[in-house]
């Protein structure tokens, strides 16, 4: 008697890209880092829930350095100030700006600015990145409805 599905369906297209995904390890497991509100959290650990260390090593070494890099410069890291910087670390500018930005960005751990040559505006756009608020912002709405919801569940019973 063979195992398993004899007539396996494939999985459709539409699955949940790791570019769309944030990674949280089960609660059950030993991979959380210390939750007690007291105890701060290192930006490597938030870093890890958008590229985990465990699965995208490159990248979320990439990103720890890149973030760390805008926040010392929260009044805008321009496009010469990066390319430096990557060359210096030696960061593929490929996967800075096609894999990890774009990601930060989505998530709302950077803000990309967006700044025309004044010099000769049909050139093109300089970019401009800054630390964003928006990632905690989302989050603490999210776990704020949550709280919410189960507070009035337990009302409710």
């Amino acid at each position: 008697m063979s195992k398993g599905n004899e007539k396996p369906v494939p999985i459709k297209g539409g699955t949940l890209k790791s570019k769309e995904s944030l990674y949280f390890p089960s609660v059950q497991g030993d991979k959380w880092a210390a939750i007690d509100s007291d105890i701060r959290w290192d930006l490597e650990d938030i870093i890890n829930h958008i590229f985990p260390e465990e699965y995208q090593e490159r990248s979320n070494k990439y990103a720890s350095k890149l973030v760390d890099f805008v926040l010392s410069n929260p009044d805008g890291v321009d496009k010469d100030m990066l390319s430096d910087f990557l060359e210096s670390q030696g960061i593929p500018s490929s996967t800075a700006y096609n894999v990890v930005i774009p990601k930060l960005v989505k998530f709302g751990i950077l803000q990309r600015e967006r700044e025309s040559v004044e010099s000769d505006p049909g050139r093109g756009w300089f970019m401009i990145l800054k630390p964003s608020k928006s990632f905690s912002s989302h989050l603490e709405k999210l776990a704020r409805e949550w709280k919410s919801i189960c507070k009035t569940a337990l009302k409710n019973r």
